[in-house]
């Protein structure tokens, strides 16, 4: 019984278990462990022109030189200007400055400034009663009337969030946001109470409540993600069924070729028998789209807005991967599945972040180069944002993975092999 143990195979299972245990560890315990909000970027736009505004502004990008930032400050002219920076990508969120904002803080500023000056003229007329006849008095009196007629309100800020762009960073955002907001308040707050202190002024609760919220701001979701749409989620699972639907199939179609196309007389397959495959694989593609499709749409109901981009968008995925797989199976047979899990497995980790979120060496070695990255691009710029261009870098990307899948499949013909094909 003890003699199972001098088996190579106990050994070598024992071993691939280790090797595919530290691939997912790899791939998701170290992505996620590793995880960091840098430099988020964030447009802010400034519609105020007033001294106020200008020093909130500034106060908010001095952030963008720290290296621990958790927000990069993205100047933007106007509000108008958002639907395309969203749909883009060049922010996830936005903070805008409405026009009126420093008048607001202004008003705020002459109203507490005209109850120092009627505290400090009431205790002089106690003091001294002819001196509220005087002209100088009756001045003060008028300046303090005035500063303090209108009552002052908070000025205003819009905090916009981009759900469409991802999820996990609009969370983020749609917390952050307001705490900035948060933390302005208490600094103007601050400077109120300050003064307020120094003058020994004492405010009725109804007369401080006018200063206690001096911005006042309002959250907007953009390109909003609902449950029907997975909550998110929809982009990552569309693309990881492209990856399975295809991972098969191309091996089912690969082994299929092998046993009934022409082949050399090393086992290689012909041009011809490539041309085939390229063939085959486009009905593959489109089936694995419509099939998407079906279960996404028609069967659970998620919200596409165009259906017939949809459909062509997934089936060119598919078919970029399907040429992938079908690349590395011409290349090397078999033996380079175990490729295709660590590009599936080293994706995984990694696709629903946004770069910034990640370590130097996963954004640089791991989410820049997977293909699945990009698919899922494509995908989520179809499925969630408004005008979002389906033509870009990432399409561009998957055409040029897609045709070097090509030339490598047709470069496996030219290959001599070391002896004839016994895979069946």
């Amino acid at each position: 019984m003890l003699t199972v143990f001098k088996r190579k195979s106990i050994w070598l299972a024992i071993l691939v278990g280790t090797i595919l245990i530290g691939l997912f560890a790899f791939a998701q315990v170290g992505a996620r462990s590793s995880v960091k909000i840098r430099h988020l970027p964030v447009a802010l736009v400034v519609a105020d022109h007033g001294t106020q505004a200008k020093k909130v502004a500034h106060q908010l990008r001095r952030t963008n030189s720290e290296s621990d930032a958790k927000i990069k400050w993205i100047t933007v002219k106007k509000t108008a200007d958002l639907t395309d920076g969203f749909a883009n990508s060049r922010y996830y969120g936005a903070l805008v400055i409405h026009n009126g904002f420093s008048a607001d803080l202004q008003r705020q500023a002459n109203y507490l400034k005209g109850q120092l000056i009627t505290q400090k003229l009431t205790a002089m007329a106690t003091k001294q009663p002819a001196v509220a006849m005087t002209a100088p008095f009756q001045q003060q009196k008028q300046l303090a009337k005035a500063l303090t007629a209108q009552t002052p309100q908070a000025a205003n800020v819009t905090l916009y969030v981009s759900q469409g762009n991802n999820i996990t960073v609009a969370n983020l955002l749609t917390t952050a946001l307001p705490q900035l907001v948060t933390h302005l308040n208490q600094t103007l707050t601050g400077k109120y109470q300050q003064v307020a202190n120094k003058a020994n002024l004492t405010l009725t609760a109804a007369n401080w409540s006018q200063l206690q919220t001096p911005i006042k701001s309002n959250l907007v979701k953009r390109n909003p993600v609902s449950e029907k749409q997975l909550s998110g989620m929809a982009p990552f699972i569309i693309t990881i069924l492209c990856w399975i639907g295809c991972l098969v199939s191309s091996l089912i179609n690969w082994r299929d070729h092998i046993s009934h196309e022409s082949r050399r007389t090393d086992g290689r397959l012909s041009m011809t028998s490539v041309t085939s495959q390229l063939i085959t694989g486009l009905l593959i593609a489109g089936g694995t789209a419509l099939a998407i499709y079906s279960f996404v749409k028609l069967i659970y109901g998620m919200p596409i807005q165009d259906s017939t981009q949809f459909i062509w968008l997934t089936g060119g995925i598919s078919f970029v991967f399907y040429l992938i797989q079908t690349a590395v199976l011409d290349l090397a047979g078999l033996k380079g599945w175990p490729l295709l899990l660590v590009i599936w497995i080293g994706s995984m980790g990694v696709i629903t972040f946004v770069p910034q979120m990640l370590s130097n060496f996963y954004r640089q070695f791991v989410y820049n180069v997977t293909p699945i990255h990009f698919a899922y691009e494509l995908i989520n710029n179809q499925l969630y944002l408004q005008n979002a261009p389906i033509t870009g870098a990432a399409l561009t990307v998957m055409m040029i993975i897609g045709l070097s899948a090509i030339v490598l499949m047709y470069s496996s013909t030219l290959i001599k092999g070391r002896q004839p094909a016994t895979e069946k």
